[in-house]
């Protein structure tokens, strides 16, 4: 009897010790897994430099109108783009935000202020320092992953001199539109949209 009892009491301890092993293992994996936040949320990595204007870019004017009204025009032929670069600079007492583009074709776009900027698709908040936002969609992109063109990186962009632009935050693109948000410091401001082309280019100038 005592060594039956002895062997029964083995048992139960091996058995708790095997249960208390597996509960580690399940807390282990718990903490080991990823934020989805991380990969999810638009503009959360740290800002990067935005590039200067190029050349022309000091030096073309806008046609467009100045006012706060949205601003949006259609492709004139299909188009198959990538935003391949964001620069940030003065223009004649202006903040001008340009999206350089690579392919071919001329997209459609439409620029408008919007209170909470969130990321297509996910939904997820679009984070950029800032006041006001104007956010940019910029319509007939094609998915890097299928040409040979590189794609802006997902995340912020400030500028390398003083502007009322507090950031251009690049949130990817969704069902063929490409989108940004360009926080602003202060209220709502006039602003206007235009393409430039060789290269693609859609520009936007602020008023200050």
């Amino acid at each position: 009897m005592r060594t039956r009892h002895r062997r029964l009491v083995a048992a139960a301890a091996l058995t708790a010790a095997a249960s208390l092993a597996l509960a580690g293992c399940g807390a282990d994996s718990s903490t080991d897994a990823p934020a989805t936040s991380q990969t999810t949320t638009a503009g959360s990595s740290p800002a990067a430099l935005a590039r200067s204007l190029a050349q022309d870019e000091t030096e073309t004017s806008n046609p467009s109108p100045a006012d706060s009204a949205p601003k949006s025009e259609d492709g004139v032929e299909r188009a198959r783009l990538v935003v391949t670069e964001i620069r940030v600079g003065d223009y004649q007492g202006r903040d001008r935000v340009v999206f350089e583009l690579d392919g071919q074709g001329v997209p459609g776009y439409s620029v408008d202020y919007v209170a909470a900027p969130a990321q297509q698709g996910s939904g997820f908040p679009v984070e950029v320092a800032g006041d006001s936002f104007l956010q940019v969609t910029i319509r007939d992109q094609v998915l890097p992953t299928e040409t040979d063109m590189t794609e802006v990186a997902v995340g912020t962009v400030t500028a390398d001199e003083a502007t009322g632009v507090a950031g251009v935050a690049f949130a990817g693109q969704f069902e063929g539109q490409a989108q940004a948000v360009i926080g602003l410091e202060g209220t709502d401001r006039a602003f206007s949209a235009f393409l430039l082309q060789n290269p693609t280019r859609l520009v936007v100038d602020i008023d200050r």
